[in-house]
């Protein structure tokens, strides 16, 4: 969804739907909690556009809908919604962090950095990591389900900022992998980056990784002289190229 539709939508959907009442929602606001009781509407109303743009989401996720004799519009003063209860606090913990980061001395030259919800969330309600979907995927369907995933996410949020499509971190998610023993799923997944990202050696080094902790030197081997063919001044490569020689001369 586009930055313009996010936004419009926003608008559109904190207005009551009920013409005959209709009136700014961000006037006269009642039951706020976190945010100053004298706010102004305009200020209101960008920390609430604030909030969709940066978890993707409409008043309604936080806010209740009814439908009565004034027709259906939004109640925000309701606390029915347990959303509503988590988001304050997340702004809470947000204050909390910028007023910590603040007490930090970096220094007359340094620049603080400020902590929004979109620092995290970055276009999703819940946000997550890539690792961490792929995680999810592989338990509910294996590799495939993960890497269809990744693959429809990328079609949706490529250029945002909201998942890390490098081809270094899913061949890193593969060395996770491969760490917890996993191999068959290591071997895809780092095919995968490699798949991703053909120009990057790490990619092609993960897959000669993978192919030595399975004790098959040939194709790690071939792995790993592509990753130096890529990154000829690696001198890692060449150590593990020799290394493997040297097993495979073993067996």
């Amino acid at each position: 969804m586009s930055i313009a539709r996010l936004l419009f939508l926003i608008a559109v959907s904190c207005v009551p739907l009920s013409f005959a009442s209709a009136q700014n929602p961000f006037e006269n606001p009642k039951n706020l909690t976190v945010l100053p009781k004298d706010i102004s509407p305009e200020r209101l109303r960008d920390i609430m556009r604030g909030f969709t743009f940066a978890t993707g989401e409409r008043c309604s996720y936080c806010h209740v809908r009814v439908e009565d004799e004034k027709g259906a519009h939004m109640d925000f003063e309701s606390d029915d919604k347990e959303t509503k209860a988590v988001t304050r606090e997340m702004m809470k913990m947000v204050g909390s962090i910028n007023q910590n980061i603040r007490s930090l001395d970096r220094g007359a030259d340094h620049h603080f950095t400020r902590v929004m919800c979109t620092t995290c969330h970055r276009g999703q309600a819940n946000p997550m990591l890539i690792e961490q979907v792929m995680d999810e995927q592989i338990a509910d369907g294996g590799t495939a389900a993960a890497k269809a995933k990744y693959n429809e996410l990328k079609d949706k949020y490529y250029g945002k900022g909201t998942f890390d499509f490098s081809g270094f971190t899913m061949a890193e998610y593969a060395n996770s992998l491969l760490e917890e023993n996993k191999f068959d799923a290591a071997l895809d997944m780092a095919m995968f980056s490699r798949e991703i990202a053909p120009g990057d050696s790490y990619t092609h080094t993960m897959v000669g990784n993978v192919y030595m902790k399975e004790k098959k030197y040939a194709d790690a081997i071939k792995a790993y002289e592509a990753a130096l063919a890529i990154s000829p001044d690696e001198g890692s490569l060449k150590r593990q190229i020799d290394v493997a020689k040297k097993a495979m001369a073993g067996q």
